[in-house]
């Protein structure tokens, strides 16, 4: 197992509240869960950041759409077939 870290935070009493009942609940550590939330949230924003730069990357040389094609592309994704 990886070395761990103790962290100081304030968060907001209803989210301790909340934390303390869903610990209680699932009868994991309030710790553990805030583990596991912390690295989920991680996880999510390296790759979000990491779209971003491929996404100015494309910028950079010049593979764009334009509106007219990405909104035909989404319409064609979300609208039912007729």
């Amino acid at each position: 197992m990886p070395k761990s870290v103790t962290l100081a935070a304030r968060v907001d009493a209803n989210l301790d509240a909340e934390l303390s009942r869903l610990a209680t609940a699932s009868g994991r550590s309030k710790s553990s869960l805030i583990n596991e939330a912390l690295s989920s949230f991680v996880a999510t924003e390296k790759q979000f950041l990491a779209a971003v730069e491929e996404g100015k990357q494309a910028l950079r040389e010049g593979r764009t759409l334009d509106h007219a094609t990405v909104v035909a592309a989404f319409d064609r994704l979300v609208l039912p077939h007729a």
